[in-house]
């Protein structure tokens, strides 16, 4: 697929990446020449130093052939400039990245009287993610599907646990909740298991079923700290912090907000009436123990500088909450996780999850049964993508015993009238059902590719 994607910065270089390893033609355009340079040297793209608002560069990068144009630049008003003259010029698609809440509260507009396809905004999504993983405060990653009537989440085996040792055939005599262990990565390689798999501690397991068979799942092996998430410190009042503290606020979480800007946290103040906004330096030891960081539930270090925010997460760490969720930006220092965070989260990574399955959907919008949810896990090692099974196809009401399945492929759930189905070798997939598959070492575009 023709994909254009203007705009080379952090977000922009995350999704040329990720789309390169799915085999599209990429085109690349950057008003930085380095920025040019850099993706080129590294990815089989093509790459144009230009603006992407000037119809002529839009017409050598063949924008009049392209399924999609993806204008995500640090400024709203120029991706939406941008988008505006490549579907006038013939892209069929088009993504914006708009930031600024104004504009995003138009989403409608944009779409219907702009042409625009969606819009994304990765700080709000970021917000988003972070509301859900706060919710279970033992997982490292919570992920919806099928509208939230299912989850899958990550969960580390601590050293005692029931778990520990446990063959995945014997889960169902220590745990009565309906819930599948889909994945277990153990260091760094990752394994969907058989029945046999044996569980130990220090594996992470990715864990599907619904919200309350997943918090039964919690209690009956004890992988839990004790108490929900109530008290939440964030550090740091840009754009992500203020989305996560009206997302929090709106379900009843206590939010402070500590921000070093006066300017910033006055605003801040006066927009969120339900949130505590403190104007101080959150990365400062004796603010955070003034704030009373030991009696809150989590802490969320979303300042801009990726080493204040380690810093400040390894301290909150030393204190014993509940949960601390740490923003790195930077790919380079990704791998602290490893090294004893709680949960990182990239916005950038967040976001091109979200433009990588629209992107699947558009590239297979003929009907078939195309992704409606994606999600990455265990490091992106692991997909989860869910599938509407269309109507008419081979495999329709065909027993799971009767078909032949790809390796390290696991069709994990099927959502039927909104019940849960884990199949076994009698279940079956039938036309509008949700399915949920899960696999390791490959991409699947269709729910067809599952099949040997």
């Amino acid at each position: 697929m023709h994909i254009l994607i203007i705009g080379q910065g952090k977000f922009g270089t995350t999704l040329t990446r990720q789309l390169i390893k799915e085999g599209h033609d990429i085109v690349v355009i950057d008003i930085n020449n380095d920025n040019v340079t850099n993706i080129v040297d590294q990815y089989d793209v093509m790459g144009i130093c230009g603006n992407g608002a000037n119809c002529e560069i839009l017409k050598e990068a063949g924008v009049a052939k392209a399924k999609l144009c993806m204008a995500m630049t640090s400024s709203d008003e120029l991706n939406i400039l941008c988008c505006m003259f490549a579907k006038k010029l013939g892209a069929e698609n088009t993504v914006a990245r708009v930031r600024n809440p104004d504009y995003a509260h138009q989403a409608g507009f944009l779409r219907d009287k702009i042409g625009i396809s969606m819009i994304v905004n990765p700080e709000y999504e970021t917000a988003r993610y972070i509301s859900r993983s706060l919710r279970f405060p033992f997982a490292s990653n919570l992920d919806t599907f099928a509208k939230g009537k299912v989850e899958i989440a990550s969960i580390k085996i601590q050293p005692g646990s029931v778990l520990d040792g446990l063959a995945l055939c014997d889960l169902k005599k220590k745990c009565k909740a309906k819930v599948l262990i889909c994945a277990v990565k153990r260091g760094e390689n990752v394994t969907i298991p058989s029945g046999d798999f044996i569980l130990l501690s220090g594996d992470t397991i990715s864990v599907t079923g619904s919200n309350s068979e997943l918090s039964a799942f919690i209690r009956q092996t004890g992988s839990a700290k004790k108490g929900k998430i109530q008290d939440v410190m964030i550090i740091g009042g840009g754009r992500i912090g203020y989305y996560l503290s009206i997302l929090l606020t709106e379900v009843g979480r206590n939010v402070k907000l500590i921000e070093n800007n006066r300017e910033k946290a006055v605003w801040l103040s006066n927009s969120l009436t339900d949130v505590t906004v403190i104007n101080a330096d959150g990365t400062d030891k004796e603010v955070l123990d003034e704030q009373g960081i030991e009696s809150q539930d989590a802490l969320v270090a979303l300042t801009g500088i990726d080493e204040e925010n380690i810093i400040v997460s390894m301290y909150a760490g030393s204190k014993n909450l509940r949960k601390v969720i740490t923003k790195i930006d930077r790919r380079s220092l990704l791998f602290m996780e490893k090294l004893g965070l709680d949960t990182v989260v990239s916005p950038q990574d967040v976001a091109a999850d979200i433009v990588t399955r629209y992107v699947r959907a558009i590239q297979n919008s003929s009907g078939s049964a195309r992704v409606q949810t994606l999600y990455r896990l265990l490091d992106g090692k692991i997909e989860a993508s869910e599938f509407i099974v269309p109507e008419d196809t081979a495999y329709e009401n065909v027993p799971f015993k009767s078909l032949s399945i790809l390796p390290n492929t696991l069709v994990v759930c099927i959502i039927r009238n909104n019940k849960l189905i884990f199949p076994q070798g009698d279940d079956y997939m039938k036309a509008r059902d949700s399915v949920i598959v899960v696999t390791a070492g490959r991409i699947i575009e269709d729910l067809s590719d599952i099949f040997a």
